[in-house]
């Protein structure tokens, strides 16, 4: 997905901006309830949602059910992160990072709709803001100081994942989208 000119700066700027004002080093982990508290932003799983009946309950949880991970709704000036129960810390990170991520944005929050089924589909879904956020979460998460220090330190993928709650996947693409494994295999190289 082809990105504003200097989308990509502007997202890894924010990155060490933000934790700059976090007080966290521009290569230091930064969490999602973390960036949540500094934006004044509220964050529950599914189960916390008071009053909510057993039936939506379990609709809302079902994981077989992939039309949503979690959604964003402002309540007056603030705003609410509800995600599903997921299975890891990086994924639930992930996924909480993304929805600060369209708000940091100035994203306009999709409008939800429940089907017969009780799957959930939004109803001005853009695909252009998922990319952005998507691409902003990842910065957030894993920014190019963090994964030249992975590589320097020479953390185990495992560790890694761990020491930045993340996931695999998370690390993978973000090693990749920097490029900082081919910029040191050339540096080896010389």
């Amino acid at each position: 997905m082809p990105f504003k000119r200097g989308f990509k700066s502007q997202c890894e700027r924010r990155s060490v901006e933000l934790r700059k004002r976090l007080g966290i080093p521009e290569h230091g982990p930064l969490l999602a309830d973390q960036l949540a508290e500094e934006l004044g932003v509220t964050v529950w799983s599914v189960d916390q949602v008071a009053g909510m009946s057993s039936t939506s309950l379990q609709v809302l949880e079902d994981q077989q059910d992939d039309s949503w991970l979690a959604l964003t709704m402002r309540i007056g000036p603030k705003h609410l992160v509800i995600h599903k129960t997921v299975s890891s810390e990086g994924h639930r990170n992930s996924i909480v990072m993304h929805e600060l991520s369209h708000i940091i944005l100035g994203h306009q929050l999709a409008e939800a709709c429940m089907l017969e089924d009780g799957s959930l589909v939004p109803g001005n879904f853009d695909q252009d803001q998922e990319y952005e956020a998507d691409w902003l979460a990842g910065t957030l998460l894993l920014p190019r100081p963090s994964v030249v220090s992975i590589r320097r330190r020479r953390l185990p993928n495992a560790v890694a994942c761990q020491e930045y709650s993340v996931t695999q996947d998370m690390l993978n693409w973000r090693v990749k989208m920097t490029g900082v494994d081919r910029q040191f295999s050339r540096r080896r190289a010389c």
